[in-house]
């Protein structure tokens, strides 16, 4: 009887342990809305990105013929917003939506204080790539034929190689480093240092209002 009476207690212990553990990691879950996606890009040739809301933007490319989508939602209001993906001919176009039958924030213009969004895709070399956020930074990284970037708040960071780009700013800095590069870059208020090429196989406009400009020869 005694033996009885003293595991009770350990028992009622340990399932409360249990509880605690289980309710714990349901709360991890809950706080981040996360979503991993996985298309062919068959017949896909530009990837559009509207990155309004979305913090940090990251692409990468491979040889792979199928692209891989990941996605990250934090704040208050995570549970409103959903990455939403569709395909228009030859464009895979991306961007965050409010659900519906969801409550607004009261204020707009701090609505992107309450969703804290992160999206990195990895696509196919060769693609045409369009990203516009006006919030959001750009980290990229391979191998695109057409690139467009338009920032309004984040800055862009380039590694790699790109027939024809654009790339616009208005606060943040723009960074690139590639070879064998036509580069015209013209900074209004930040500096420009661009490393000189010997060959030309791709064609650079660089354009910020604020931020500096840095080219670097990647040889």
């Amino acid at each position: 009887m005694n033996n009885k009476k003293n595991t009770q207690p350990c028992f009622i212990k340990f399932r409360a342990f249990l509880v605690f553990v289980f309710s714990f990691l349901a709360f991890i879950l809950s706080a981040q809305n996360k979503l991993e996606k996985q298309l062919f890009a068959e017949n896909i040739q530009t990837i559009a990105i509207n990155g309004n809301q979305i913090f940090n933007i990251l692409v990468s490319t491979s040889k792979k013929d199928q692209i891989f989508i990941y996605s990250k939602l934090d704040g208050e209001y995570q549970d409103q917003f959903q990455l939403v993906t569709k395909q228009q001919n030859d464009s895979l176009n991306l961007s965050l939506k409010r659900l519906p039958f969801t409550t607004k924030p009261d204020d707009k213009r701090n609505a992107h204080k309450l969703v804290a969004a992160t999206l990195h895709i990895e696509i196919p070399e060769g693609l045409n790539l369009n990203i516009l956020s006006d919030i959001g930074s750009v980290k990229l990284n391979g191998n695109f034929n057409m690139l467009s970037v338009e920032l309004l708040q984040g800055h862009a960071e380039i590694t790699g190689f790109v027939n024809n780009a654009t790339v616009n700013t208005l606060v943040g800095y723009i960074y690139v480093k590639t070879k064998n590069a036509e580069v015209k870059a013209n900074s209004n208020n930040g500096k420009v240092e661009i490393d000189k090429f010997m060959a030309i196989d791709s064609y650079w406009k660089l354009q910020s209002i604020n931020g500096d400009i840095t080219v670097i020869n990647q040889h």
